[in-house]
């Protein structure tokens, strides 16, 4: 497979986006309407359309979640532990620990993840990337919560619209109800959600690489570093050696898998940071240093799964 062909379409895309900001051709206030389009309307077609139609035989597999989940739960522990003990000014803040962890282990699996593994595998991929993102957010976002409840920040009205409270899983839980449920969608719905969510995945890559022009690379640079190591190879090598030895799954599963937890840090982790007013600094720049990063070594990972 030509990794180049797969990867150069997407990177060109989100490049777009970012001269587009760095060169104010589109303002702050013209980029919050294009992101609100985005992420509101045409990601969210775009997901329950694709989950209400999707080939669900392989339905819950819990070897599947299993070789996933662990690897990040265990990356999620080793960056809450490196902050809680060796951190100067967070040390021992379990708030900013629990921050810091999911900086380290959250991955942008709908704007990234997706789009890669279209053009790598196909549509055969998005079962076992609908089984993984469902579960994603409410699991990282909830530990994180929970966590953050030592210092006395847990609420649990804000716990539950964190965990639960997004179009993305919203779309994602709506459609597998439709789906499960045989129901079909009537063909002017279907055509309509189809003409919606067609710009989601284009619409998503010029934003993130548009709201990379309004982040910062600030100091921190040592956790910073530990936060894209933990991500962009700790991460994915636990998930495949987990993937192919301990569980054994099929080869299309471990690329899909592999690929997911090599994606970089997710925008969400930073508006988790501003919430519990932690280390925006940290997770903000690890959003960037990561996505950048990430243009390198997912085509590494590609090349060597595939």
């Amino acid at each position: 497979m030509n990794i180049l062909a797969v990867i150069s379409p997407l990177i060109i895309i989100a490049s777009v986006g970012y001269l587009a900001c760095k060169t104010a051709w589109l303002n702050k206030s013209q980029l919050d309407a294009v992101s609100k389009v985005t992420f509101h309307l045409c990601i969210p077609a775009f997901l329950f359309y694709r989950m209400a139609t999707a080939n669900l035989e392989q339905g819950f597999n819990l070897s599947v979640l299993s070789a996933f989940y662990v690897p990040v739960l265990v990356c999620y522990g080793l960056a809450w532990f490196s902050n809680h003990y060796f951190h100067q000014q967070y040390q021992r803040q379990h708030n900013a620990s629990a921050v810091f962890a999911l900086g380290a282990s959250y991955s942008n699996n709908i704007i990234v993840g997706i789009p890669i593994l279209l053009m790598a595998i196909g549509e055969q991929a998005l079962p076992t990337i609908f089984l993984i993102v469902t579960f994603h957010s409410a699991m990282l976002f909830g530990l994180t919560s929970f966590l953050a409840a030592k210092s006395g920040q847990f609420n649990l009205v804000n716990f539950l619209k964190q965990a639960f409270y997004n179009p993305f899983i919203l779309a994602i839980l709506s459609g597998m109800l439709v789906n499960i449920s045989g129901l079909e969608l009537p063909s002017f719905a279907a055509t309509s959600l189809q003409m919606l969510g067609q710009p989601a995945i284009t619409l998503a890559l010029f934003v993130l690489g548009a709201s990379l022009a309004q982040y910062q690379i600030r100091q921190e640079w040592r956790f910073v570093s530990i936060a894209a190591l933990l991500k962009l190879a700790i991460l994915p090598a636990l998930v495949f050696v987990t993937a192919s030895h301990l569980f054994e799954l099929p080869k299309q599963t471990i690329v899909i898998l592999t690929v997911l937890s090599s994606c970089p840090t997710g925008v969400n982790a930073y508006l988790i940071a501003k919430a519990y007013n932690s280390h925006q600094a940290t997770v903000a720049s690890s959003v960037v240093v990561s996505t950048l990063l990430a243009s390198l070594t997912i085509p590494l990972w590609l090349l060597w799964l595939l």
